[in-house]
């Protein structure tokens, strides 16, 4: 028998195509995932206690979302033996050796079955190997989304009104000078077209790490007043609040983490973003209207 050390290039592009559709057919969609968990777990919505809402409503969607990629995983692993000529030479081979052998009680019978089955899990490493990385990424692209979904639901709950690019076409943003960073207008882009001073503009980064640069480059790029950075990270340094604050970005934070950045005016927690800084623009549009 003969391990797989690496896949060749046909094998890779075929194992990565096969992960992505399986993925697409067994996992629901970041927003999907989300009202699900919405509706399992129950959470009361409260704008007073909005950090916490936020944190609870990752956390369900993500553990809704290991579950499916627990089922996920298994599917893929089980069928790899039928969609590629090489594992199921191995695993062929090796079941043909664990049927022959003569067990005479559970206690062998459990001492062979872990032999072989990591004898076919080293075999093919470099597969699951691959089905890993892709789980990897995959998470790493879905954590900005569901947080991102979450916002917008929270921004219908409590009614107040917005546009996305994905809502109305980056076409729309684009004409408007904004580049991708730019998540969404609060309360439209018709109202940012008449005075951009009286708009929110929203982004949306789970964790600040550098890419908070990318904020600082859209804002003077596309001259905006200011831009809100919303984020769930949890260690922010005084500098870094401090160059942002330099290049207008408001941080919305959670109240925890507001708490520890008391003295910084330029940030500010989800409690009063939503109980405060939304509410006074969209009262200013509801004004202009009458």
């Amino acid at each position: 028998m003969e391990n797989i050390i690496k896949l060749n290039r046909e094998d890779e592009e075929k194992f990565s195509t096969f992960i992505k559709k399986s993925r697409k057919e067994l996992i629901l969609n970041p927003k999907l995932t989300f009202l699900q968990a919405l509706e399992k777990n129950k959470i009361k919505l409260s704008i007073s206690s909005i950090s916490q809402n936020i944190r609870d409503l990752r956390q369900s969607s993500y553990d809704l979302f290991l579950e499916q990629e627990n089922h996920f995983n298994a599917y893929v692993l089980k069928n790899i033996a039928d969609n590629f000529s090489l594992p199921n030479e191995i695993l062929s081979s090796i079941t043909k050796e664990f049927f022959e052998l003569k067990i005479k009680n559970y206690d062998d019978f459990k001492e062979s079955f872990k032999l072989y089955f990591g004898s076919y899990a080293g075999a093919i490493s470099p597969y699951i190997y691959a089905l890993c990385l892709s789980n990897t990424n995959a998470r790493r692209s879905r954590s900005g989304k569901t947080f991102e979904q979450i916002i917008y639901y929270l921004y219908e709950n409590f009614g107040f009104s917005y546009d996305v690019q994905a809502k109305i076409g980056k076409s729309v943003f684009s004409s408007l000078r904004l580049g991708k960073v730019v998540d969404s207008i609060l309360p439209s882009v018709d109202a940012f077209k008449k005075f951009r001073n009286k708009c929110i503009v929203g982004s949306m980064k789970t964790s600040l790490r550098e890419r908070w640069q990318e904020v600082v480059e859209e804002t003077t790029r596309s001259n905006l007043p200011n831009i809100y950075l919303l984020t769930c990270d949890n260690d922010i340094s005084s500098s870094k609040i401090q160059q942002m604050r330099e290049h207008n970005i408001i941080l919305v934070v959670f109240k925890e983490v507001k708490e520890k950045l008391k003295d910084f005016e330029s940030v500010i927690s989800f409690e009063y973003y939503f109980s405060k800084e939304i509410p006074s623009i969209m009262e200013y549009w509801h004004d202009k209207s009458n």
